[in-house]
């Protein structure tokens, strides 16, 4: 039997803490509320690891927080990182570093696409994508998932070639995992996707901040690991923020195979006055990578008892279905069989449920019905999260 040695159990108040995920239930429901659980915004109910608290400690006791570079032994905690894990040899040299994955983003989107440009994004998919492109003056084209039977999502490739095709389209925004369906694209769809974007010159910009969640049976292939030839044309976009709850240190590593690219990126940047990472962003990804796996591996543990308490639930409901996810820490609930708008689904489950989720809707006009929860939190509150699910959803049932 393994031995827990990380604390995954006691649930911290996070109640006037700065937190925004609990403070989005008083500013949409209104004080009187604090029995309401957060399961919305993606950062994780769980203390950091220790070794990465021991870190910034030390850093906050001995360091002078001036003007920071990024250093060779950073870059040597990234690019061992993702060997170890991901399988992926990283050239120190390819890596840009950014307050944040979706600043990274928008900076991507400012060097490689133009006012009037077209870029696909595959909805119902992470809802800051749209306002990138269209804060960047980009028209969207949404090469729409398809959710099939088996209740399995998979890329439209025909209707990807057709969108890719037109002459105004000059790049591709892809998830990998998928936020907030769950997949974990296969190396055979990622190559396909790439090799339509390529034979159309678009620039393909991978989102790959949950790439170390997956669940048992699956493998998340890093994009540039296809080999050199859709390394060349991509972008991927990397943080220890989601795998180590570090969202608040301001911290991403952009990984740019093509030096022509990187320098289009690194100028976009500068551009804009350039991007950096905080002093203890710095200092919490380092020992993250070079410290912290163990706490990592424990925790995906966590997650997939969770993962079994919400299937449970779902499969004892009638009208909701669980989209079994294979990554990231966060599960996709069809709920479209209560027969419920998205306005009535939200209060229900806000309401009785007392509970605060993602509306699917956030996600596109294809996420309607459905509501995105997150698993990264102590087993209590998560079995209290799905009892108040079941309650909402049986509430609808009795009613009808």
């Amino acid at each position: 039997m393994t031995r827990n040695v990380y604390d995954f159990t006691t649930v911290v108040d996070r109640h006037g803490t700065g937190s925004e995920k609990w403070h989005l239930i008083d500013e949409n429901m209104g004080e009187g509320n604090g029995d309401v659980l957060a399961l919305s915004v993606a950062d994780m109910e769980f203390r950091p690891a220790p070794q990465i608290v021991d870190a910034l400690v030390e850093s906050a006791r001995n360091d002078i927080f001036g003007y920071d570079y990024v250093t060779d032994a950073y870059r040597d905690a990234v690019v061992s990182w993702m060997s170890r894990r991901h399988g992926f040899e990283v050239d120190p040299a390819w890596i840009s570093v950014s307050d944040g994955v979706m600043p990274a983003v928008n900076v991507a989107l400012r060097a490689f696409t133009h006012p009037g440009d077209r870029v696909i994004i595959q909805r119902p998919v992470y809802y800051p994508f749209t306002m990138a492109a269209e804060h960047t003056g980009l028209t969207i084209l949404d090469n729409e998932l398809i959710l099939g039977d088996d209740g399995r999502y998979v890329m439209d490739f025909d209707d990807l070639e057709r969108k890719a095709s037109d002459p105004r389209c000059t790049a591709i925004i892809v998830c990998n995992p998928h936020n907030p369906v769950g997949r974990v694209w296969t190396s055979d769809e990622l190559r396909r996707l790439g090799d339509i974007a390529i034979e159309n010159g678009l620039t393909i910009l991978c989102d790959e901040i949950h790439a170390d969640f997956a669940y048992p049976g699956y493998h998340v292939t890093m994009f540039s690991t296809l080999g050199e030839k859709y390394a060349r044309h991509c972008l991927e976009f990397t943080a220890p923020t989601k795998t180590f709850n570090l969202a608040g240190l301001l911290c991403s590593n952009v990984i740019i195979p093509d030096p022509e690219r990187k320098r289009a990126f690194d100028i976009a940047a500068k551009n804009i006055g350039g991007l950096t990472v905080s002093h203890f962003g710095l200092v919490a990804c380092r020992a993250a990578y070079t410290s912290a796996g163990a706490w990592l591996d424990e925790l995906q543990g966590v997650l997939s008892s969770n993962l079994s308490i919400v299937r449970e639930m779902a499969d004892s409901c009638d009208g909701l279905r669980l989209i079994e996810p294979e990554g990231t820490y966060l599960a996709w609930l069809d709920c479209r069989e209560l027969g419920l708008d998205s306005d009535a689904l939200r209060d229900i489950m806000r309401g009785t449920g007392r509970v605060y989720l993602d509306e699917g809707s956030l996600f596109g006009r294809s996420g309607c019905g459905f509501e995105r929860l997150n698993l990264a939190c102590p087993t209590a509150m998560m079995e209290r999260a799905v009892s108040g699910i079941a309650d909402a959803a049986r509430s609808v049932s009795a009613g009808r």
